[in-house]
């Protein structure tokens, strides 16, 4: 239980954004070589959907806060706003560019978390 207390918001959102890279760009190819059946929960839109409305929350909560209250600096901002672009590009464009929107999408808001967190460890020490 402690380590839930521990997990801060960047670690949580790097989590959700890299699970959420690895779930569009492995199970579309599971699928196309038959591994999945084109029926299962995996390939399902409603989920991608979840997924990326839990990671903008935790992005909004993260992201935002630390900017206001600690670094002042756009970056993160900047990097997650272009990752969620590309995600919602993705989500919206359901020819062949999904795949590659989206992962590129998650892997940006994962950056973003880790930029953050390296500028928050930054003014931490500092001050």
């Amino acid at each position: 239980m402690k380590f839930l207390v521990r997990l801060s918001p960047d670690s949580a959102g790097f989590f959700t954004s890299m699970l959420c890279a690895i779930h569009c760009s492995v199970v579309p190819v599971m699928v196309s070589m038959g591994l999945l059946s084109s029926q299962t929960w995996l390939h399902n839109h409603v989920l991608d959907w979840l997924v990326i409305g839990l990671g903008l929350i935790i992005a909004s909560y993260s992201l935002v806060g630390d900017f206001i209250k600690k670094h002042r600096n756009y970056l993160p901002l900047s990097v997650v706003a272009s990752g969620f672009i590309l995600l919602l590009t993705g989500m919206i464009d359901h020819d062949g560019w999904m795949v590659i929107f989206s992962v590129i999408g998650g892997m940006l808001v994962a950056t973003a978390h880790l930029i953050n967190y390296r500028l928050v460890v930054l003014t931490t020490v500092k001050a």
